[in-house]
């Protein structure tokens, strides 16, 4: 059997995307391997692919492989590897690029800014790597006897890997308040570590589950109604589980690429655009998209995100 590597970049959302690739390959018969941090956690959602944390080794890892795939992220293992093709010690490597870059080469994937990330995956399965009737689909394992036993529950996950793309907490709590107001259960997900940080809205009479590891998020998300929160891997594994998702981000660019898309989805985002002085040390956008984004207009898209999944 044919033998393919997956080189995932850092990110949870960037596993559960890569996993198109695995999926797909070993659907047409090949071995696929993904090598991504989080081994031991996604193991658990992908019961029949190899996942491996990252290796040390890259050349004597990868030279067995008849294909190599990677998510380029910037991060020096991608650049080792861009250099280990250019010294043309390893030539089955073949590389997605969400975004323009110098290392393009032909036989390269470059993304349509104008398509989700799981759409241009789909179309680098069927063009670049020539998978016949590739589809979105990345074998997520759904546990027999889960069910969704919870409609009217609605997840909220307040946070992300990087705290400036977070909508804030005042505003999440803000929202849940008018959302039970109108029937919903509302139940906020977030990781142990941060678990301390949002104790209070147990005592505001929310739901604050504590999980032992992704398996236990997946389910309780899996579950439930709708899925509410900022540009995030979470956001992404509960459109994964059929979920319909509510994106909130202040990056209109950056979420049109990164936006949940395996299922029903809908994005709340500036209503205009809003300057990002980089350079003047005047990033406006980045640090005060929250203020342009309300209560009130992410509940509105909300209720159109349910009449669009009804």
């Amino acid at each position: 059997m044919k033998k393919v590597a997956i080189m995932c970049a850092q990110g949870l959302g960037d596993a559960l995307l890569m996993m198109i690739v695995a999926h797909q390959f070993k659907c047409s018969g090949y071995e696929p391997t993904v090598f991504h941090s989080y081994a031991k956690e996604l193991t658990s959602l992908f019961k029949d692919v190899c996942i491996l944390p990252y290796p040390d080794q890259l050349e004597k890892t990868f030279v067995p492989f008849e294909r190599v795939i990677i998510e380029n992220d910037h991060s020096k293992r991608a650049y080792d590897l861009f250099g280990l093709r250019e010294a043309k010690k390893l030539n089955n490597l073949t590389f997605f690029f969400p975004t323009t870059s110098p290392k393009f080469q032909e036989g390269d994937f470059l993304f349509d800014p104008r398509l989700p990330i799981a759409s241009n995956i789909c179309r680098a399965c069927q063009t670049v790597l020539q998978i016949q009737n590739a589809t979105k689909e990345n074998g997520i394992y759904i546990p027999k006897g889960i069910r969704r036993r919870f409609v009217k529950r609605i997840v909220i996950h307040p946070t992300s890997n990087d705290p400036k793309r977070n909508w804030f907490s005042s505003q999440f709590l803000a929202l849940a308040y008018r959302l039970q107001n109108e029937g919903y259960c509302i139940g906020f997900s977030v990781s142990p570590s941060e678990r301390a940080d949002w104790l209070h809205v147990e005592k505001e009479g929310f739901e604050l589950p504590s999980f032992c590891d992704l398996s236990e998020v997946a389910t309780y998300i899996y579950e439930s109604g709708v899925f509410i929160g900022n540009d995030s891997g979470i956001g992404h594994l509960a459109s994964n589980l059929g979920i319909p998702t509510l994106t909130i981000s202040g990056n209109p660019k950056r979420v049109r690429l990164w936006r949940p898309d395996w299922h029903t989805g809908h994005i709340v985002t500036l209503p205009f655009p809003l300057p990002n002085f980089k350079g003047l040390y005047l990033p406006i956008r980045e640090n005060f998209w929250q203020h342009f984004i309300s209560v009130s207009r992410t509940l509105k898209a909300f209720h159109k995100l349910k009449q669009a999944s009804a």
